[in-house]
């Protein structure tokens, strides 16, 4: 059972706002600011940095976020995402923990309020999922909002998912308690999937929330290689397959995306090879983390046509037939 959450009964919530950032001085800047026009009392900003740049000046005496609600900690290399947003869930002291890309900054004023009010609203849901529009156009990212449960509904509606992207979320800490938080392993990406997988099963739901809408600009600024990124998002898919699922699902997890690395790199055997002979090195300590979740917490992933379907059995015909670019995902 999920414990009774009693927000509503004690006030105002406080709410912390995580930035993770790497060498983006300007995006990091707009960012932070729009937390800052939030009209909800009280917040906190968290900024997790690793950056060579000058982005720490912004944030020491006299400097433009010199400020009681906005808390700045450097650290001498550069952290992966799950690295520093846990760091900085570490160190907020929210009731509600908020995630936000450094290159994001949120569409409304009143985006807090929303967040608090679902919460209090849905007392069994542990995370929330924003909208994420591109920066410039405004045109909604289907790549970064999470996939409904019927196929036909619209990315404006309100639904319960089985995931949620990183670019905007948002989190109790007392699910946040209940799970082992992001799996820091997971240089970059699917770190998110892993979450959503453990706060599901244990006995929270997600729930996507249009009306808290984040502006992406996805700067190229301090992005790792594609090449890179491939490979990561592969041997990631394996990773969280090896924590979470049955074995059958590892096994096909493992030859899908062994598969899918081999077609989108030309057929070339070596990034195959990094990922699988990075797998077998840290496989005592991911068979170690390995805590496979209940048959019940597959049930409802299964019940529900997310993006989650595509490491159960494969992606959702009528996704492929749609939009072949789904593929690339």
């Amino acid at each position: 059972m999920v414990p009774a959450a009693t927000d509503a009964d004690e006030g105002n919530p406080l709410v912390s706002y995580v930035i993770p950032t790497y060498n983006r001085p300007d995006d990091l800047a707009d960012a932070v600011a729009s937390v800052l026009e939030q009209t909800y009392e009280p917040i906190e900003v968290i900024v997790v940095s690793g950056s060579t740049d000058e982005t720490a000046a912004m944030f020491e005496d006299g400097g433009r976020f010199d400020r009681d609600e906005v808390s700045f900690y450097d650290f001498p290399r550069r952290l992966s995402p799950p690295e520093a947003r846990n760091i900085g869930y570490e160190r907020a002291s929210g009731e509600i923990l908020v995630t936000t890309d450094d290159d994001a900054v949120y569409a409304d004023p009143n985006a807090t309020d929303i967040i608090v009010s679902r919460f209090r609203e849905h007392q069994d849901v542990g995370v929330l999922a924003f909208q994420s529009r591109d920066y410039y156009s405004g045109e909604i990212l289907r790549k970064e909002i999470p996939d409904p449960p019927d196929f036909e509904t619209p990315p404006t509606e309100e639904y319960r998912t089985t995931s949620f992207i990183g670019v905007g979320t948002a989190i109790r800490r007392s699910t946040l308690e209940r799970t082992d938080a992001f799996p820091e392993a997971f240089e970059y990406g699917f770190e998110e999937m892993d979450l959503s997988i453990q706060a599901l099963d244990a006995g929270y739901d997600i729930l996507y929330v249009p009306s808290v809408v984040v502006r992406h600009k996805k700067s190229p600024a301090a992005r790792r290689p594609d090449h890179v990124v491939l490979e990561l998002l592969v041997g990631n898919r394996i990773r969280l397959a090896v924590r979470n699922l049955p074995w059958r699902y590892v096994v096909v997890s493992a030859i899908v995306w062994a598969a899918y690395a081999f077609v989108r790199t030309g057929f070339r055997i070596s990034p195959m090879k990094r990922v699988l002979t990075s797998l077998w090195q840290q496989r005592h300590d991911l068979l170690s983390q390995r805590d496979v979740i209940d048959g019940k917490t597959i049930a409802l992933v299964k019940s529900r046509d997310s993006m989650l379907f595509l490491w159960l059995y494969g992606p959702h015909p009528r996704r492929i037939l749609g939009n072949l670019k789904r593929l690339t995902w």
